[in-house]
């Protein structure tokens, strides 16, 4: 008998066993016991128990405190009011007049304390700050003319004051 044609059968006869025990298998070691509760609820108290009406809550259900412990927020009506237990609310003030985006410079800037910025009223004392390394300067929107394509345009020695010459244009955060 060919060696090749003994393996070759060999192999039938172990794919045929696996197609059809392991399914086989799988279907007689099922146990006929009810299905466990779906993952994500709350099953109620035990038969006997006299508040055995409680029925399953799924358990992303809204409850008086999330996971962190703390009050869910009220939105228009204010029905959620302050409890003792609540953790201290810390309101952190946006600056009023303040856009974040780009900054450059421009070399036909002659005057070192004027600046060109998007947005900003015309002679209003600005404040630019870098937003890689917090470095500001300080200058005044009083430069006229063509709309920048960034948000604020310093001369190259204000420029210099918050980074380097070659890193423009740099995100920036201009406050007035």
């Amino acid at each position: 008998m060919n060696q090749d044609y003994a393996q070759r059968r060999r192999v039938a006869v172990a794919l045929a066993i696996t197609v059809i025990a392991v399914p086989a298998a799988f279907l007689l070691n099922r146990d006929n016991a009810p299905a466990a509760a779906p993952i994500g609820t709350v099953i109620g108290r035990a038969a006997g128990d006299d508040s055995s009406a409680q029925q399953a809550q799924p358990a992303n259900a809204p409850s008086a405190t999330d996971a962190m412990g703390t009050t869910p927020v009220g939105y228009l009506d204010g029905t959620v009011p302050a409890r003792d237990s609540d953790p201290a609310t810390i309101a952190i003030p946006r600056l009023p007049q303040s856009i974040d985006g780009t900054g450059s410079f421009r070399r036909e800037l002659s005057n070192v304390a004027g600046c060109i910025a998007k947005g900003v009223p015309y002679n209003t004392r600005i404040t630019v700050t870098n937003r890689d390394n917090s470095r500001s300067v300080t200058c005044i929107n009083n430069v006229g003319g063509v709309a920048p394509n960034v948000d604020v345009v310093l001369h190259p020695d204000a420029f210099v004051q918050i980074a380097d010459l070659s890193d423009a244009p740099i995100a920036v955060q201009i406050t007035w």
